[in-house]
């Protein structure tokens, strides 16, 4: 018997792939903002933080907006 759209689309595996996709958002936004707050502090290690938290958010984002169930 064929599984209609609805058992496809919420499969444990397209729910574990976009769980992952948010929880790696989620910690690059994360590390984002603790780059903003550091770069007062530690000007070189926040200002790093900060640009490779943007980047791994602007990934993401580009994950979530891809992704299809």
């Amino acid at each position: 018997m064929a599984k209609t759209a609805l058992e496809r689309s919420h499969s444990k595996s397209s729910n574990f792939k976009l769980t992952l996709i948010c929880f790696f958002l989620s910690l690059a936004v994360v590390i984002l903002w603790v780059g903003v707050a550091l770069i007062n502090t530690e000007k070189a290690a926040g200002l790093s933080l900060a640009a490779a938290g943007g980047v791994l958010t602007l990934f993401n984002l580009f994950l979530v907006a891809r992704f299809t169930r």
